[in-house]
């Protein structure tokens, strides 16, 4: 949702009563969002690094049949003012396995993806070690393997910050918690692509690149008391395939960002092909 449509949305739903002695009454889920809207959520579509912890599940029951399970370890790089990321997990394992047999294919490795601008670099040593251009649409699972294009946008800083946002005052008021000494408030937020992206139409086509617009994502976000996103964590479960599913998959992926170096400047280039 747009900041100044935010607002009005935010003046619209407060619920303010005026007494005798002149105080003004706000709803505390009106009051909680606006603070998030305005101190926290910017926090993540500014420049910052982030600590990635990411795990996929796919299990297709087409013919063949194949279980696939993904881990990966790493760092990301983000720069929205530059329109880019610099996803490097320099841990990966895949495991893939087939039904019905014992072959068991494990695969061990690193991926980088680099996007700038409109542009998505990919360098998976899992298949290759030479950078690639990406010009299709980014998946998730791909010809039986994960497509690291595809996680990549499923870690946008600025799409998730605006599904939250897009939740509007139904984000609720923050429950607060500790996490390695750090007073935390976290926030939990559960909706679809298309209910918390309704007022974002090219991030919701982004996101449609990878989920169903029926998609439930479930967010949470852990904030400091500078209002500071400490750590961001994202879990979806959802099927993917081709228009009659007789190729399709499920899949559950789970993903914790714990962020650092907020607002500091990260220059990101491109690698050479």
């Amino acid at each position: 949702m747009k900041r100044r449509a935010a607002g009005a949305v935010l003046a619209a739903l407060a619920v303010v009563l005026t007494g005798c002695s002149g105080e003004v009454y706000v709803d505390p889920t009106v009051k909680a969002f606006r603070h998030l809207d305005e101190k926290v959520l910017p926090g993540l579509e500014r420049p910052h690094w982030a600590d990635v912890e990411v795990d996929v599940f796919a299990h297709a029951g087409s013919i063949p049949p194949f279980r696939m399970n993904a881990q990966m370890r790493g760092t990301q790089r983000s720069a929205p003012d530059q329109s880019a990321t610099d996803l490097d997990l320099r841990s990966v394992t895949t495991t893939v396995t087939k039904p019905y047999t014992e072959r068991k294919v494990v695969r061990t490795g690193s991926v980088r993806v680099i996007v700038l601008g409109g542009r998505t670099y990919v360098r998976n040593t899992l298949q290759s070690s030479r950078w690639r251009m990406v010009t299709a649409a980014t998946t998730v699972v791909g010809d039986r393997r994960l497509d690291p294009a595809g996680t990549v946008t499923m870690l946008k800083t600025t799409m998730l910050a605006a599904m939250i946002r897009g939740k509007g005052p139904l984000v609720g008021t923050p429950t607060p918690t500790t996490a390695s000494g750090l007073r935390l408030r976290r926030y939990g937020v559960t909706c679809t692509v298309d209910e918390c992206l309704k007022e974002e139409p090219d991030l919701r086509e982004l996101a449609r690149k990878v989920y169903p617009g029926d998609a439930i994502i479930n967010l949470t976000l852990s904030v400091d008391e500078q209002d500071r996103v400490r750590l961001l964590e994202v879990e979806s479960e959802f099927p993917v395939g081709n228009e009659d599913m007789t190729q399709g998959a499920l899949v559950k992926f789970k993903a914790k960002l714990t962020l650092h170096d907020h607002g500091k400047p990260q220059q990101i280039t491109a690698p050479a092909l």
